[in-house]
Order: C-alpha cells, then structure tokens, then sequence
C-alpha cells in the first residue's frame, strides 16, 4: 500500500543530518545518472543543497559500477547522495563509503537492502518503482523535506517520470508518487494538465514532422516517413501554414485534430495493432507554462526528450544547466545535441532492421546485436523503440553494444502487448552476476554491463528465465 506520509517521515528524519553537515562545510557529492529521469533527480537534490549555501558537487555517470565507486570514494568528499542508481551495489557502497552516502531511487532492491538505514526506495514505500514512482519524484519529495518553497522543482519530477515511460495510467497519465508530485508541481500553476494529442514535437514541429517523428505508439507506414506525411496531409486539404508559417499539432482546432485522427485512421487501415495505436494517440498532456511556446521545454514530454539526449550524447552537463534553469546557452546547445541524437537513433534502428542476421528470435524472446552500428549510449530508446513497433511489442527484446575496455552494455525491454510474466529487472541482475557482470532495473526494462567474452552464456542464461 503506497505510504507518502512515511516517505515524507523518513525524509524528515534524514535531512536534518543532512542540513547539518552542509552548513558546517561538508563537501557533499551527488551522484546521478545520464538519462533524464538522472538529470532531473540529481538536480533537484543539487538545486535544493545547494539554495541552502550547501558546499555541494554533482556529478553524472552513464553507470555505476566498481571502478566508478573507487573513484568516488577516493575523491574527498564527506558525504555521497546517489539518485536514481545505487540500489543494486549497496553493499559495494557501504564497502567503499561506510555510511557516509544515501541511495534515493525506484529501481528494484534486494530484500536484504530493502531497509537499510542508507537507502530510501520507491518500493519500501508501497510503490511500484517501475511505474508510479520515477527517482525524479522520489528526489522532489526529499527537496520538499528541505525546504517546502522548493515546490518550483516539482515540474523536474513530471519531466523525469514522463522520460522514464511511467506515464502507464489510464490515458497514458502518471499515477502514485509521480501523480503527487505532478499535483505539487499544478498547484505551483507552473504545469497544467489536459487530455489531447501526444504526438512527438506537438508543440514546436510541424504537423507532418510531428506525426513522423512518433514512434509511441508506433505509427506503420508513417512514423520515420516524412515525406510520405507530408504528401498524406496535402492530397486531404489539412490546412499546414498560416501564411509562411508551419502550424504545430498544439495550435488545431479541436476539430482539426478529430480530423487529423481520421486521415490517420485511413492510412492505418486493417493493419494489425492499428485500432491500439489510435487509441495510443490521446492522453494526458503535461504543459509547463511558463516555457516559451516554441522550445521543446514547452510539453514535459519533449523536455524529457531533449534531457535524454543531452544525457546519451555525452553532454549531460547541458541537461543540467537546463534543469537548473539556464534558458540561453545551454538551450541553443541541447537543440544540436537533440538534432544529433535523433539523427544517430534513426541510423542504428536503420542499420538493424535492414540486416536481419541481427535480429534472432526464440518464440517471445528477441536478440538484437547493436555491436559496431549502435553506441552504447543509444541502446536503450533504440530498444524502446523496436519494442513499439508492429513486429516487437509483443515480444520480450534484449540488445547489446559495445561498451569500453572489453565489455558489453545490454538494454532489455518488454512490449506493451508481451502477454507473459517475467521481470527483467531480476532476469538481468541474476544473469549478469552469473558471468561476473551487474544488472538490474525494473520488470518491464531493465540492463547490464558484461564481460564481452561471457555474451553467449549469459544470452542463454536470459533465454532459459524468460522461456522457462
């Protein structure tokens, strides 16, 4: 049962501890991952610490791992907040830092760490860390803790869920933790809430590239297909300009977009899945207000894309300076980022799915060798994206990619109409440690990093949980 009043309790209790060794000069290091629901956690403890003249560093990491601890550990601060990683090395972490750290996260944890006085878990709370409580959320509630005038952070919690893909209620709405931190953030008036059109880019791109660019749901025939969009909306008369000016999916009339629905339902015609993707094309949208109109910051679906892409493309820095507020810079910087990250997304899916011998298949179960066309950075929403589409979401897909020195980084996901039971989150973190790797995330989507020489036996170790 969901405990809101006893995470708020426990954060109580932790953040004078918190406060005071900040105020007393203690050099406090957050540590946080690259994606957004990262970028958007590590910041709202750093942004929270910090309004309170904490001496306080954040750092990202694509991973954490042993070697990343080591050099933690060895760098001089007295205390470590981890956000949205941490939970299956607690003990590596209590190894290397005592008690001197926090975990505050929603990934799957250990029983054994489950109540460890250094970690606060979504799941000790009642919640599914999966889908209704992303490390955003999590960390607004800590920011809370610090200081309730930290409520302008709440929009940062909503950003990071919707990135996460824990917008999994009715509608595609966040529910649980996520849902509590989105009322905080409405309640600010800085976020508004509505049901409408979920299209890519609904407020910043044109109509055709909006429809183009959606690949949740997947769109057969026209998501990645411009053109053929384009030519789609012409040959139907829909008014795409006011004067020299692209119209945005945000700027139709409500009849307009009962209208682009039907054009679309047209294209899509008998084809399997297509009556659960129109149904796919309306939910709850999330609007920060005060962003300008025409920047993807607008829509705190497309902010999560930007984060996300900041983050994979190895320049989570920006992210960071977004999150924090910079509207200068770092936006015109993340804008080129994101036009490089979609541009390299669309060559390795390109790459995969015109060279079949990557793709095995074992009934449900799905390999998909990413090794020389995927970077390892992009191998989670390249996954996520086969798992949209037609052919995969029935299905359970494992990618892997190259990573440093000699290992392997591996993405698993589970599709939306995958009619099994399993639980990636176990399945990679049993495997992993099986061939001397660490793995672990949720049920629906979860990774790995592996020796590259232990592939196949760890590929069979997946098949034989998945199958079994």
């Amino acid at each position: 049962m969901a405990d809101l009043d006893g995470l708020r309790a426990r954060y109580q209790g932790i953040v004078p501890g918190i406060l005071g060794a900040a105020t007393s000069g203690k050099k406090i290091l957050v540590v946080t991952h690259i994606d957004a629901d990262g970028l958007c956690s590590g910041s709202t403890v750093f942004a929270s610490l910090m309004r309170k003249g904490a001496n306080v560093t954040l750092r990202t990491v694509p991973d954490l791992d042993l070697k990343t601890i080591e050099q933690i550990s060895g760098a001089g601060y007295d205390f470590h907040i981890f956000t949205d990683l941490g939970s299956a090395l607690v003990s590596e972490l209590q190894a290397a830092l005592g008690e001197r750290f926090l975990v505050i996260d929603h990934h799957q944890i250990s029983e054994a760490d489950m109540g460890k006085p250094v970690v606060v878990n979504a799941w000790n709370y009642g919640y599914d860390g999966g889908r209704e409580a992303c490390s955003s959320a999590m960390a607004y509630f800590f920011s809370e803790a610090v200081d309730p005038a930290n409520r302008d952070l709440a929009p940062l919690a909503v950003v990071g869920a919707l990135a996460d893909r824990q917008d999994s209620g009715e509608g595609r709405s966040l529910t649980g933790l996520n849902r509590s931190a989105m009322e905080a953030a409405r309640s600010t008036g800085l976020l508004a809430a509505s049901t409408d059109l979920l299209f890519t880019g609904r407020e910043t791109r044109p109509v055709h590239e909006a429809v183009a660019l959606t690949s949740t749901p997947f769109l057969k025939g026209l998501t990645g297909s411009k053109d053929a969009v384009l030519a789609m909306l012409h040959q139907s008369g829909m008014k795409l300009k006011d004067g020299g000016t692209w119209r945005t999916i945000s700027s139709l009339s409500d009849e307009e977009k009962k209208g682009l629905t039907e054009i679309i339902a047209g294209a899509l015609g008998a084809e399997e899945g297509s009556t659960e993707a129109l149904a796919g094309l309306f939910g709850e949208i999330y609007v920060l207000r005060f962003e300008d109109a025409f920047t993807p910051l607008r829509d705190a679906r497309e902010f999560g894309t930007l984060l996300n892409s900041c983050g994979r493309m190895g320049a989570a820095g920006v992210g960071v300076s977004i999150c924090l507020g910079d509207r200068s810079q770092a936006l015109k910087d993340a804008m080129k980022v994101l036009a490089a990250y979609r541009l390299g997304i669309n060559k390795a899916l390109e790459g995969i799915t015109s060279n079949r011998s990557r793709i095995e298949g074992h009934g449900n179960l799905v390999f998909v060798n990413g090794e020389g066309i995927v970077d390892e950075k992009l191998l989670g929403p390249v996954i996520s994206i086969l798992t949209s589409s037609p052919e995969f979401r029935a299905k359970v897909v494992i990618g892997t990619a190259a990573s440093q020195g000699s290992e392997v980084k591996v993405s698993s996901r589970v599709g939306d109409s995958f009619d099994g039971s399993v639980n990636l989150g176990a399945i990679m973190r049993e495997a992993a440690e099986a061939v001397q790797g660490v793995g672990g995330g949720h049920e629906m989507a979860a990774g790995a990093k592996i020796p590259s020489s232990a592939v196949g036996t760890f590929s069979k170790a997946v098949e034989a949980r998945v199958l079994s």
